[in-house]
């Protein structure tokens, strides 16, 4: 099974110079967002973040995974604002019980995704 890897950023400067670096526009790009991000500027902030994106970036393929945390109701906010991936951590009852909702609106829950820092992919990128 080949590896599935997204990109975390802290700001939309920082999507700008990982799409800089993204030469195949056809290529699924994964964006993952922490959830201190979203519980600190608020889910207003995701929203205006995911239009300004889709809106000057509409040529890419890119897709969002969305840190929730421990925070069940966050989850299921975030569900409505067209999110493709959910992380989510909580005990199985509450797992099965949103994962019914996530099954609604075609969200998957918990994908198993490896995740790069951007931070960390700057340094990789200049040595090579």
């Amino acid at each position: 099974m080949t590896k599935t890897y997204c990109f975390s950023i802290n700001s939309y400067n920082q999507f700008q110079q990982l799409i800089h670096y993204n030469d195949n526009k056809k290529r699924v790009l994964i964006i993952y967002i922490k959830y201190y991000l979203i519980k600190g500027f608020g889910l207003n902030w995701l929203n205006i973040l995911i239009k300004m994106i889709k809106e000057n970036y509409s040529n890419y393929n890119i897709k969002f995974f969305i840190d929730s945390g421990n925070d069940h109701g966050l989850s299921v906010l975030v569900m409505k604002e067209n999110i493709q991936y959910i992380k989510l951590r909580a005990n199985s009852i509450i797992l099965n019980k949103i994962n019914q909702i996530s099954k609604k609106n075609k969200v998957l829950l918990n994908p198993n995704f490896n995740v790069v820092d951007f931070s960390k992919f700057k340094k990789i990128r200049q040595k090579i």
